[in-house]
């Protein structure tokens, strides 16, 4: 395909705003949480749908693991921060989403990690998403919100993990977030 029928193609097909015309991202800010460690939170409010900011950070392959590696394309991302603090909650505010951007000089595809809201957001809420992790690797999750799991771990396998875990000597406060005494259980 000559260079001209390229540029041609290209201007076709949709396009997102040039880099340069894009409204300003990354009006976030990290900060520590009273009972989860260091968070993500919004410096501005924003609508359902917007896009808070692009996460950049270094490719890792297929199957890396680590307390802040998020999937990407066939494998994951080292986020750099803030966003490495996106901490988890069953009832997230925000997704992560893969855009596939055309280079605007050349038409090639670039490939693209942002976060999203999932519904408004106000001015220094915590940001979160749903790590969603495969059952095997759920730990017990405190997000505290009305929705939560009791696991971290995908919606379709919270059965398989469940029935995992219910041996563990803390399965009732690691599966409910309520411990015997009826209590609250508390941690990340």
């Amino acid at each position: 395909m000559s260079q001209t029928e390229q540029q041609a193609k290209c201007n076709r097909e949709p396009k997102p705003p040039r880099l340069r015309r894009r409204p300003k991202f990354d009006c976030v800010y990290s900060a520590a949480t009273p009972d989860r460690g260091t968070g993500l939170f919004a410096a501005v409010s924003f609508k359902r749908g917007q896009p808070v900011g692009r996460i950049h950070g270094t490719l890792k392959p297929h199957g890396w693991r680590s307390e802040y590696c998020m999937a990407f394309m066939d494998g994951a991302i080292e986020p750099d921060a803030p966003y490495r603090f996106v901490n988890h909650s069953c009832d997230p505010n925000c997704e992560l989403i893969e855009w596939e951007i055309t280079n605007e000089d050349n038409c090639e595809k670039v490939y693209e990690l942002w976060l999203h809201t999932r519904r408004p957001v106000t001015q220094n809420e915590e940001l979160t998403i749903d790590y969603a992790w495969d059952w095997l690797a759920a730990i017990p999750c405190h997000c505290g919100s009305p929705l939560c799991r009791g696991w971290i771990c995908k919606q379709e396998e919270l059965p398989l993990c469940l029935a995992h875990h219910s041996n563990d000597s803390n399965s009732s406060s690691s599966t409910t977030g309520i411990d015997d005494s009826g209590s609250e259980a508390s941690g990340k």
